[in-house]
């Protein structure tokens, strides 16, 4: 690979945004070389390979800019990934191999079986083929009950099973999910003879993460535009995204968990460095700074901001359109399901035009992706995994928020409080009036006019006269000191 045919990318960190199978991302995808190099082994030599690991840990990623890339690259192998399971599993793989294949070979004749057509495309192309089925728990998702010829629950065992076929699986599967496999055991055997988990990044393989990609970014600048990362930078970073440092999951806003200092997490990991990317930069700054983590309120700060920035960029109209997408984007254990922008408006009973133009701005704050463009138009799910639980998070609190409200505006005013919305008046003086009920006055019987108070509400008929004092300001339920 040759880094002067590669253009720089606006940041050599890709924050939520998974790797993607392409030479600039394979040159910036750094702290897995030893996985690609032991699942490439292992998908070359085994009909089926199975790879699972926890929510977050850079399953995509490794598979993308790492496996398949280096397959394809280093073997001249015809590498196919399917990560979309929305539509007709079988038929989308096909057109993915045909479209994967090399624009000389002619297509191969369609009409048979999965594995027939696989077979065809081996002999044509006179090579093996490798086919990655990423976030296989996915297929579960949308193809719980499918069965009987055509689907994939029978015809992937098939390809399996046929001896002979130059054609290699890897299925990959978050951990929580492996026991879903056990749905193809009864019909291939030693399903999970040839399994491998992928763990978080270690320390030293973190640490490249770090350095690797802005050492590829500096070779593709002019040495005016370099950025180096001060090392105290670095071990801050390290420290602060360990594991249970950080967990958007434990209550939508950087909870605490279980730590281990030894392992990182990946996501955050992006997260956290292209924040500070973007900061540094904007600044017209060519140093990550440990300072400038510090002014952000460090790494927890920057990954629970995520989210909130981007939800308090919406109007309150918006905000209760997104409560109610997000309640069918998210299963209530915390799984991403994609739909159409039509089927969310129907779902969440929101106005298709502003369901759309909601989308359009959560997609732009990268908390929502569109995914595969049909003939019903794109597919919009959660952006990355780890913000599932985070949406849900911030949803419950909406509801709550708006519970309250509503519950305030029921019970009315209390006697004597400012009025909603009430303006702090703060210290101010009464006047007096000759002109019974003049403006900003209230006659009580047989007495002076009493003012009214700056609320806006008239006082009860014995309320004690002004003491000169400012009336409290409104404060929302739990906003208050």
């Amino acid at each position: 690979m040759n880094p002067a045919a590669i253009a720089a990318p606006p940041s050599p960190y890709k924050g939520l945004a998974p790797f993607e199978d392409s030479a600039l991302d394979a040159l910036l995808f750094f702290g897995r070389e030893r996985q690609i190099e032991v699942i490439v082994a292992n998908l070359m030599a085994s009909r089926l390979t199975v790879l699972y690991g926890v929510s977050g840990v850079g399953k995509t990623s490794l598979l993308r800019a790492g496996v398949a890339h280096r397959l394809r690259r280093a073997h001249d192998a015809l590498v196919v990934v399917l990560s979309s399971w929305t539509g007709d599993p079988v038929a989308d793989l096909l057109d993915a191999v045909r479209a994967a294949a090399p624009e000389d070979v002619e297509p191969v004749r369609q009409g048979g079986s999965f594995a027939d057509e696989l077979a065809a495309w081996t002999r044509r192309l006179d090579s093996d083929v490798y086919v990655i089925l990423d976030q296989f728990e996915e297929y579960f998702l949308y193809h719980e009950n499918e069965r009987g010829a055509g689907t994939l629950m029978d015809e992937l065992p098939e390809a399996l099973r046929r001896g002979g076929l130059r054609v290699n699986f890897l299925l990959g599967v978050r951990e929580d999910a492996l026991a879903q496999l056990d749905a193809f055991k009864v019909r291939i055997p030693n399903l999970f003879g040839n399994s491998l988990r992928l763990d978080r990044l270690d320390l030293i393989a973190a640490r490249a993460a770090i350095e690797g990609p802005l050492e590829r970014y500096n070779e593709l600048v002019p040495d005016d535009e370099a950025v180096s990362a001060e090392p105290e930078l670095v071990e801050a970073v390290l420290h602060q995204v360990a594991v249970g440092r950080v967990d958007l999951g434990q209550s939508g806003r950087g909870g605490v968990g279980e730590e281990d200092a030894d392992r990182i997490e990946a996501p955050y990991l992006q997260l956290v460095l292209e924040r500070l990317w973007e900061v540094e930069t904007a600044a017209g700054s060519r140093h990550l700074r440990l300072d400038t983590l510090t002014r952000l309120g460090g790494a927890a700060h920057i990954v629970e901001d995520h989210l909130e920035r981007a939800m308090a960029e919406l109007s309150a109209e918006e905000k209760d359109a997104a409560a109610a997408m997000y309640n069918y984007l998210v299963t209530p254990s915390g799984t991403k399901i994609a739909h159409h922008a039509g089927d969310l408006a129907g779902y969440a009973a929101v106005d298709e035009a502003e369901t759309e133009r909601v989308l359009k701005r959560l997609v732009e704050e990268r908390i929502v992706r569109a995914g595969e463009d049909g003939a019903a138009g794109p597919r919009y799910e959660i952006f990355h995994d780890v913000l599932a639980a985070a949406v849900l998070a911030w949803r419950a609190r909406h509801e709550a928020e708006r519970r309250i409200e509503a519950e305030r505006r029921a019970a009315g005013p209390r006697p004597g409080a400012p009025r909603p919305g009430a303006r702090d008046c703060g210290p101010r003086r009464h006047h007096r009036t000759s002109r019974p009920g003049a403006s900003g006055e209230a006659r009580s019987a047989g007495g002076p006019p009493r003012p009214i108070p700056c609320g806006g509400e008239r006082p009860p008929k014995h309320a004690p006269r002004p003491t000169g004092k400012s009336c409290s300001a409104w404060r929302r339920p739990g906003h208050g000191r």
